[in-house]
């Protein structure tokens, strides 16, 4: 069954959106202006790079972190930043942020959730188109961007955007209408024999040129060895790069490392006659060394025009799984998606694992090892879609919108002809598909097996509505969760009146109203060791689409769509699906309760006697039912386990003095509780809620220590509980003297308490501070109940972390 993710709402996600540290001293630019210093008001691009590199000010920037070996962190704002005098060339380790993309005054078109993620509002571009963006060639020096377009660069030789010799991340951004006069269109990357890394997220790449490597070249042999670059780029747009006369799109060589992941290659061009849109092959000079490493994985890749969109020979190790890599070509017919070294046939032992593609094989239309065909014949099967419309399996290519984040793609669809790239019935696709959604693909429910979220072919996920089974549901602590919901309210209002947090403030206020609200109603709904379960929260969605268009977005599990039908099961130790689809189980319903709660939106599941279950399991059946358009309908099954959460001892202080002969009489239950299984108000008839003794009074109080200057009575006493009998619990009222009536002394006794079923808590002090002159005064112990409790349980929406998508 599929797992209760608890941690997904954990209270400490709102720690992670304070306030950047004072001490991180960002480099704020404040002129789009290329200014190199002639005005000390402004700081521009170029002088915070020269300010970094310096760790001083420079024209109207103050430096930024100036410790031995920090990067420096650049801000940019909305807008275009024009370069006027050349190239970018960072002398020391810079990350430079743009615009966050993320704005939490709106939600998603795509989610319906906080925040909506943006187009690019941040671009660096050359006025003229006459250089390159940044060198780090000659430095080598590490460069991040984020949320940053690069436009417009141009180089005589290599790089017309970026030339890397030192690692380069790109995140978050856009690398467009770039060309260079030799190689690397967009990027080209110096590595030596060093390792370097290029890694690229979540970017588009669109509209650059060169001869080889429109989008990516590299050097191929430094210092007498083969160079060494680390390629990445994952959840990404490769799109309308190169021309007819380029002779490759990425162009691979050296010992490289290469990852592929969740990305949409498409509409590329190179040359008919013999160019390719990801070459990897040893040419003259062009080493590919044996020990390189090429990983392709749930990526679409298509209506590329090339003479081979792969063109590759014995070198390299390759894997590729879960991508379509078809309706590529010429338009003479010749161009090929798959194409061995010179149009031989591929040698059978060169390592080539291919598993779970959709390729174009029986017309010849993608050559591949036959030995690695065979393989995978059966459990990991490459789906043949030879003669299969480009229309039956993947929709029109879908320009940059809000829906796909900006990055252009095709959406799977749904086949009748029996050939479908939608859950193919594997489950180690990539996590997330392009757009960040999660795969869920080893989601299964056990009440329609026929239903099993499984991996997509290519880089998008075909959203399904589906229940979920959940299957490690369990009792936490009631009043560690109200506190901790009191907590998120607190710092929701403290985030709200700082003026810092503005661009949050309409969400966190949506989150403010949910939480108190749901806390009031809580409060009112409290029921003896129950559990509180979400049943939207591990749904998935249903995607639709958005009205006569193919783009699409999700409809949201939630109470305003969906209602809740929950059915009580029973108590035992195995459930199972009979063939009419009907759950059994060994055991009985005893006094188990599943109740749908509409005032709190949850599932609520209960036993009315309030007992454990430490060798058995609680059943329940829900169903999400859709309210408007498909009515569609899923169940799930619900396993829950109750125990007995740990009573609380709390610390107390009382005053000897001569007034009262250093004598006092306590009673340390008054501020105790066993609150964490749930108020005493909702403790079920004839449920005990201390431990007692055989006269049926309460004895729960075990005392660690007493000092050995006191006197000590009881009202009560027996044998503590189970493994502890041979000690003596205590309990009624207490009496505390102190031996010597002339003592000075305070006195700390430290306590715990056990509640009916033998559970201890924790420690607690009794505190007797003498009113006289305190010679060996000593501290308190523990007892309080610390810590932020977990949440999850309660499946609150409004703890959602301050993201998008996974990054």
């Amino acid at each position: 069954m599929k797992q209760y993710k608890k941690g997904l709402l954990c209270i400490m996600v709102l720690s992670a959106m304070s306030l950047m540290a004072a001490d991180s001293k960002s480099i704020y630019v404040n002129t789009f202006d290329d200014e190199m210093g002639e005005n000390p008001n402004k700081c521009s691009l170029r002088e915070a790079i020269i300010t970094a590199q310096k760790n001083t000010s420079f024209g109207g920037c103050n430096a930024g972190r100036t410790g031995v070996g920090l990067a420096d962190v650049i801000e940019l704002e909305a807008g275009t930043y024009t370069l006027t005098r050349g190239e970018l060339k960072p002398e020391s380790a810079v990350t430079i942020l743009g615009k966050s993309r993320k704005n939490y005054q709106t939600r998603s078109a795509l989610t319906d959730e906080y925040p909506e993620f943006e187009d690019i509002q941040t671009i660096i571009q050359v006025k003229e188109g006459d250089s390159r963006v940044f060198n780090t060639a000659e430095t080598r020096v590490d460069l991040t961007l984020t949320d940053i377009a690069l436009k417009n660069g141009y180089a005589k030789d290599y790089g017309g955007a970026v030339y890397a010799g030192g690692n380069f991340t790109l995140v978050r951004g856009a690398i467009l209408n770039s060309k260079a006069v030799k190689a690397g269109g967009a990027i080209y990357t110096i590595a030596l024999d060093v390792e370097k890394e290029i890694r690229i997220n979540n970017t588009r790449i669109e509209n650059n040129h060169a001869p080889k490597g429109s989008v990516m070249a590299m050097s191929c042999l430094g210092n007498m060895n083969d160079n060494k670059p680390i390629i990445t780029i994952s959840q990404s747009s490769i799109v309308h790069n190169g021309q007819a006369d380029s002779l490759s799109v990425l162009d691979l060589c050296g010992s490289n490392t290469v990852g592929l992941e969740a990305n949409t290659i498409a509409k590329n061009t190179a040359r008919a006659s013999d160019g390719s849109i990801i070459r990897a092959v040893s040419s003259e000079l062009d080493r590919l060394s044996s020990n390189s490493v090429i990983v392709l994985k749930s990526n679409t890749i298509v209506q590329n025009n090339a003479f081979s969109t792969f063109y590759y020979d014995s070198n390299a190790s390759k894997y590729f799984s879960y991508n379509i890599i078809a309706y590529n070509g010429t338009a003479d017919g010749k161009g090929q998606s798959c194409r061995y070294l010179n149009n031989q046939t591929p040698d059978e032992t060169l390592p080539f694992t291919v598993i779970n593609n959709a390729l174009e094989l029986s017309e010849n239309k993608c050559i591949l090892p036959a030995k690695a065909l065979e393989a995978a014949k059966d459990s990991a099967k490459n789906l043949d879609i030879s003669g299969v419309a480009f229309s039956t399996l993947l929709t029109d290519f879908q320009q940059a919108s809000v829906y796909n984040l900006y990055l252009p793609l095709y959406y799977p669809k749904e086949s009748a002809s029996g050939v479908s790239l939608v859950n193919i019935g594997a489950n180690d696709c990539s996590r997330f598909d392009q757009r960040g959604v999660a795969r869920n693909a080893d989601a299964t429910l056990m009440l329609n097996t026929s239903l099993r979220n499984s991996c997509e072919i290519g880089s998008v996920e075909m959203l399904k509505f589906n229940a979920a089974d959940v299957d490690d549901l369990g009792n936490i602590s009631q009043k560690e969760m109200i506190a901790d919901i009191q907590a998120v309210i607190d710092q929701l209002k403290a985030d709200i009146a700082e003026p810092a947090r503005q661009e949050y403030k309409l969400a966190n206020e949506a989150d403010l109203k949910e939480a108190e609200s749901y806390l009031s109603k809580l409060k009112n709904n409290l029921i003896y060791r129950a559990i509180y379960m979400n049943p939207f929260a591990m749904a998935l969605p249903q995607e639709i689409n958005v009205g006569s268009t193919e783009e699409r977005k999700y409809k949201m599990v939630n109470a305003e769509n969906y209602d809740v039908d929950v059915k009580t099961i029973g108590i035992g130790t195995e459930l199972t699906v009979d063939s009419s689809g009907k759950p059994q189980i060994k055991g009985d319903l005893s006094d188990l309760v599943c109740e749908w709660n509409a005032n709190l939106s949850k599932i609520l599941v209960y036993r009315k006697g309030g007992n454990t279950t430490p060798d058995q399991f609680a059943y329940c059946q829900y169903t999400l039912k859709e309210k408007t358009g498909s009515k569609l309908e899923s169940s799930g099954i619900l396993k829950a386990k109750f125990s007995n959460i740990a009573p609380i001892a709390l610390s107390d202080q009382y005053g000897l003095s001569t007034d009262n002969n250093l004598t006092v009489r306590v009673n340390p239950l008054e501020n105790d509780s066993d609150d964490g299984d749930g108020p005493v108000s909702k403790l079920p008839t004839d449920k005990k809620l201390w431990h007692k003794n055989i006269d049926g009074k309460d004895i729960p109080i075990y005392f660690e220590n007493i000092p050995s200057g006191l006197n000590f009575t009881a009202e009560y006493s027996g044998p503590c509980p189970g493994v502890n009998e041979k000690n003596t619990c205590y309990g009624g009222t207490m009496e505390f003297s102190a031996k010597n009536n002339f003592s000075q002394f305070s006195y700390d006794i430290v306590y715990k308490v056990y509640d009916s079923e033998g559970a201890e808590s924790g420690t607690a002090t009794i505190s007797l501070l003498n009113g006289a002159k305190d010679t060996n005064s000593s501290s308190s112990g523990g007892g309080s109940i610390g810590g932020f409790g977990v949440l999850a349980l309660a499946g609150l929406a409004f703890f959602r972390m301050r993201k998008s998508y996974k990054e």
